[in-house]
């Protein structure tokens, strides 16, 4: 029989235990965990929120993001606020589950925000290279022309950055700001730039004019010490024109042109700021003749018209690496006689005199172009410890050569020559003269005489204001020496222009602004001083006739509108008649040239009358034809230079004697308008056409304002 009072009490004591705690199995189920992980790259305050709680993190390393969290407890992490500058992100889950321990896998990762630096640039005249500063870092930002640019990377939030503008030939240059703190995106720099010192430019084919597209112009400015360095490569257009902006202001700037079937060619320039602005015609002549040959053969080149010869050890050739050259090599060879036009020189007609040091005036006894180049076209040169034998012919106009003479290169980076060893006037089996020599390296060589020069010292003048003309260009050329000399007025005027003693030269002014007419001048042992300046015209047209040995005697006509006071004559300029005054405005035939190579040089210091006139070559003595000689006219026309020779051949010992060269129409307004004839007729019709005969067989017609 159970007893009811033990019953009572042992209901009694099960619940006082429930009410104490209950089973081992109910306190596993109320245990809490902990949340703990890691942040890297913080800098700064980053605020964390758990749940709804929000942590705030400080520091890199270990971190807890709270406790208490019970067995099935879910939690959500996410970003609440992210520190100055930088980006943090959870790279573990950031939704978690508590099971039965602790989770403290939690990772945090922050970076410094990055961002794009840029702005704008003005009135650049070729690449610039923009200077900056950050964290004791430097750089250099190149920035290759107008208009946007950015920096290739980004940059940390914070971080500051400064800017300079490096000194830079040829530019005046100012950014800002010139410095910024890295807070966000930046496009609002400004490089404003302005340039001085301009070249403009034109690559034609010396013989015919014709223009000269894509030609490579290599541009060198020359220190006053003579460094040469490479400011910047340019190409010339469709029309042969190019231009180089910034050129700074220097006394040498040298430009080599290269093009396809053509010698390379240099020109010397200068740029002041008395004349900041300058202009140049850069004529090349056709390569002479070509060869292939493999570079392990021993060759001799041989130019079948001329004495003119190149004689190459075989295994001669290395690559710009210095690398010995084993393949095929295509040789470019050009003799260059200037007997007929001086200019075909490439740079002014100085070379450094290796004893003192010094520049000296040479003339010239011949000189040849050679250029060597592989398979695809890249240059090549004579390897070290390697010479080669060459023959340059001598000029046609070579008077009384020397037994011995200088051999002198071009250094086409500083434009000027430079003795290279010595050249021996020898004969060939033809009869034909020329110089021998060793060379060591190809460019342009020449067999030259150096002389200690004398010096033309004159003025120039305005014709029409009587006012000194500063920075313009004076050319002086050897009549009985194949020679050139360059100087410039100073900025009263005046001028010194060295010469080759005891002979004779032309001298004139050659410049954009402003020509003269052309003096033979007579000098001796010492300076000549003129005894009036130089006066020149901006409006006007200088004609310049050359040619070779043969035929001897080529002969200028110039023919224009008839005046108001005669209705039947009008004005004929050719060696009987050199001058003509017409309506107070006076033209000259300056020189007039009976014995081969020319010059024959007609001024026209401005059109005295509207309607149309002609120049024409007349054939008057001498074997060959105008065609053959070659001959080569060049006009000077307001400032641009046009170039013209016969494109077809005719007899002109026969009945057509006279080449038509070209045809000038001066409008009512003064307008001139220049048209190339290329047409031959007997001497006594080279009369100007009537305007419904006229025909325009050439395309070429070019227009300038008369001034």
């Amino acid at each position: 029989m159970t007893n009811p009072l033990k019953s009572l009490l042992t209901v009694t004591m099960l619940a006082m235990l429930a009410g104490c705690g209950g089973s081992a199995s109910d306190s596993a189920s109320e245990a809490t965990y902990g949340l703990s992980g890691t942040v890297t790259g913080l800098n700064g305050k980053l605020v964390v929120s758990v749940n709804t709680n929000e942590v705030e993190l400080n520091s890199n390393g270990n971190i807890s993001l709270g406790n208490g969290f019970s067995a099935g407890t879910g939690v959500n992490l996410a970003i609440k606020t992210q520190p100055e500058g930088q980006e943090c992100a959870f790279t573990s889950p950031t939704s978690i589950t508590f099971v039965s321990s602790d989770v403290s896998n939690v990772a945090i990762a922050c970076n410094n925000l990055t961002y794009n630096i840029g702005g704008t640039a003005t009135g650049l005249g070729r690449e610039f290279t923009l200077a900056y500063s950050y964290d004791g870092q430097a750089g250099n930002l190149v920035i290759p022309a107008d208009g946007a640019f950015v920096f290739p990377t980004q940059f940390p939030s914070g971080t500051e950055l400064s800017f300079s503008v490096p000194a830079t030939v040829g530019h005046h240059c100012a950014i800002t700001p010139t410095s910024v703190v890295v807070t966000a995106d930046l496009s609002n720099l400004v490089l404003e730039c302005t340039t001085f010192g301009q070249i403009n430019g034109q690559v034609n084919a010396y013989s015919t004019g014709a223009p000269i597209a894509n030609a490579d112009i290599e541009v060198y400015v020359v220190a006053a010490d003579g460094e040469a360095s490479l400011l910047q490569v340019v190409q010339s257009a469709e029309n042969g024109a190019f231009t180089v902006n910034g050129a700074g202001y220097y006394e040498r700037i040298s430009l080599r042109a290269k093009a396809s079937g053509y010698a390379t060619r240099s020109e010397v320039v200068r740029t002041s700021e008395i004349n900041p602005d300058t202009a140049i015609n850069i004529g090349m002549l056709k390569v002479g003749f070509t060869e292939t040959f493999a570079a392990t053969d021993a060759v001799e080149l041989n130019d079948a018209a001329t004495a003119l010869r190149i004689s190459l050890p075989a295994n001669a050739f290395v690559d710009s690496q210095g690398n010995r050259y084993t393949g095929q090599v295509s040789a470019a060879i050009t003799n260059i006689d200037a007997s007929s036009d001086p200019a075909i020189m490439p740079g002014y007609y100085l070379a450094i005199d290796p004893e003192t040091n010094t520049e000296m005036s040479f003339e010239s006894f011949g000189a040849l172009n050679a250029t060597f180049s592989d398979a695809e076209g890249n240059s090549l040169q004579l390897a070290e410890n390697i010479t080669a034998l060459i023959r340059i012919p001598l000029a046609t106009r070579g008077t009384n050569p020397p037994a011995t003479i200088p051999l002198i290169h071009f250094n086409e980076q500083s434009g000027i020559w430079n003795v290279e060893g010595e050249a021996t006037l020898m004969t060939d089996e033809q009869g034909r003269q020329y110089y021998a020599g060793e060379v060591s390296h190809f460019s342009t060589w020449n067999a030259d005489f150096l002389f200690d020069s004398v010096a033309i010292i004159g003025c120039a003048l305005d014709d029409d204001t009587q006012v000194a003309i500063p920075g313009a260009r004076l050319i002086a050329d050897g009549v009985d020496y194949i020679g050139r000399s360059v100087a410039y007025t100073n900025a009263a005027g005046e001028f010194s222009i060295a010469v080759r003693p005891n002979s004779q030269v032309l001298l004139s002014i050659r410049d954009a602004d402003g020509q003269s007419n052309t003096t033979r001048i007579d000098v001796g042992s010492s300076d000549y001083n003129l005894n009036n300046c130089i006066t020149t015209d901006q409006g006007a047209m200088i004609v310049s006739l050359t040619w070779n040995e043969n035929p001897r005697d080529l002969d200028t006509h110039f023919k224009g509108p008839l005046s108001a006071d005669s209705l039947t004559d009008r004005f004929h300029i050719y060696y009987s008649n050199r001058t003509a005054t017409v309506d107070d405005v006076t033209m000259y035939l300056d020189v007039d040239d009976t014995t081969s190579f020319g010059p024959e040089i007609l001024t026209v210091p401005s059109f005295p009358l509207p309607g149309r006139y002609i120049y024409s070559v007349h054939h008057f003595s001498g074997s060959g034809t105008i065609y053959q000689s070659p001959a080569r006219v060049e006009v000077l026309l307001n400032g641009n230079s046009y170039v013209f020779a016969p494109s077809v051949d005719e007899d002109t010992n026969g009945s057509n004697d006279t080449w038509m060269v070209f045809e000038i129409l001066v409008l009512a307004d003064g307008t001139v308008e220049l048209t190339p004839l290329d047409t031959y007729t007997q001497v006594g019709n080279n009369d100007v056409p009537a305007a419904a005969a006229y025909a325009t067989p050439m395309s070429r017609t070019s227009k300038a304002s008369k001034n």
